[in-house]
């Protein structure tokens, strides 16, 4: 196996298990809920937390992934995250809390991680293609998160549920050591830590050319976080779904995902400008929140999986575009670092939108937070489509 496609598969292992436990407290809320006595659309409030913890971590991985390396970086990201999804097992609220800022600190920090890698082991024509395979990591750790949480929440009680996601991802950032000193070969022992690395990586999310998808990344990722927030909630307190049934629905959906990735790199790396396609993206999700709006309380299962397939295509499917291009237009050697500054900026809108969208649907429903949310995706698509880097 070439070394660019070991890299792609180690590094797809880990933004899976990493992704999966940015999920794990919001699909388990209903019962979470019942037991603390808090509402469920609460997990927005949680998922902002773990991007506000996700900012710091963004910010200020730079200088690690140069002095560390990407592969030992994934590793610590894989064992701060299930860390924080194990605090919450034996206590309360407070401590769920906590332990989300450790859950989106250490999942975000995985994604420079693994751009750093790739970086410098995947030829640049390539690039799209392949970040766009490491990324099918996103959605299938979205795809576990909501078939293990709640089987596991079934067997032993969503305390034994988090417990038990937690050493996933604890024996996982062991199971990769063997192939550290094959990947972080350029790791610099003087490389900075301090403020300096920090405002580089912050200044350089607004360089030429990336400027624009930072623009983007603020509006999609906060999107995304809205879809993976609450569609399990949705299904369960709009239509009545149970929550393994409403959890079977979102894992199926979001495993098209997978091949939708796979499918915009390729076409971004042959045929498409990657922009144009990054644009399509955002009037998809549009058409996708619409139609979770739609959708009525009696719907079928198929409508109801209908609705979520289409949301998986396009809000969780255009992270390898963005990162690939993000690469593209890096100084060499600085992919992660710059990975990490347009993750920073990404986070304010996962900051803002899940507790927005939350007050919204407690205020007006869900029908009328999906469609008034269906309207930043129009317009950054629409924006996309006129840019130039």
């Amino acid at each position: 196996m070439s070394l660019a496609l070991t890299a792609t598969l180690a590094m797809l292992v880990q933004q899976a298990f990493a992704t999966f436990t940015r999920g794990v407290v919001p699909v388990l809320a209903p019962p979470i809920g019942a037991e603390l006595g808090i509402d469920p659309s609460h997990a927005g409030s949680y998922t902002a937390l773990a991007a506000a913890a996700a900012m710091a971590g963004t910010v200020g991985v730079g200088g690690f992934l140069r002095r560390y390396g990407g592969f030992r970086v994934s590793q610590v990201s894989l064992a701060i995250a299930g860390a924080g999804v194990a605090m919450g097992a034996p206590f309360g609220v407070v401590a769920i809390a906590l332990g989300g800022l450790l859950v989106g600190f250490g999942s975000t920090i995985s994604t420079p991680a693994s751009s750093h890698v790739l970086a410098r082991v995947v030829p640049r024509p390539r690039q799209p293609l392949y970040f766009s395979i490491k990324q099918t990591g996103v959605p299938l750790g979205v795809a576990m998160t909501g078939a293990l949480a709640p089987a596991f929440a079934a067997l032993a009680g969503w305390r034994g549920s988090l417990a038990l996601c937690a050493l996933l991802c604890l024996v996982l950032a062991v199971a990769l050591e063997p192939w550290r000193a094959r990947f972080d070969t350029d790791r610099d022992p003087t490389a900075p830590l301090g403020l300096a690395a920090i405002g580089e990586t912050i200044r350089s999310a607004w360089s030429p050319g990336i400027g624009g998808i930072t623009a983007m990344a603020m509006c999609y990722v906060g999107l995304q976080f809205v879809h993976t927030s609450f569609v399990v909630v949705f299904l369960v307190e709009t239509q009545g779904r149970s929550l393994a049934a409403a959890g079977g629905l979102f894992s199926i959906g979001t495993l098209v995902a997978i091949p939708g990735r796979i499918l915009w790199g390729w076409l971004g790396g042959r045929y498409v400008a990657p922009r144009r396609l990054l644009a399509g993206i955002g009037f998809g999700t549009a058409a996708a929140f619409a139609a979770l709006a739609l959708l009525p309380a009696s719907a079928s299962d198929a409508l109801a999986l209908a609705a979520v397939v289409l949301n998986s295509a396009t809000v969780m499917a255009f992270h390898g575009l963005m990162l690939a291009e993000v690469a593209r237009l890096a100084p060499q050697g600085r992919a992660g670092p710059v990975t990490g500054g347009v993750l920073f900026f990404a986070q304010i809108g996962q900051i803002v939108l899940p507790p927005l969208f939350g007050l919204l649907a407690v205020a007006a429903g869900y029908a009328a937070a999906w469609l008034v949310f269906a309207l930043p995706a129009l317009v950054m698509g629409a924006w996309l489509w006129r840019d130039r880097p």
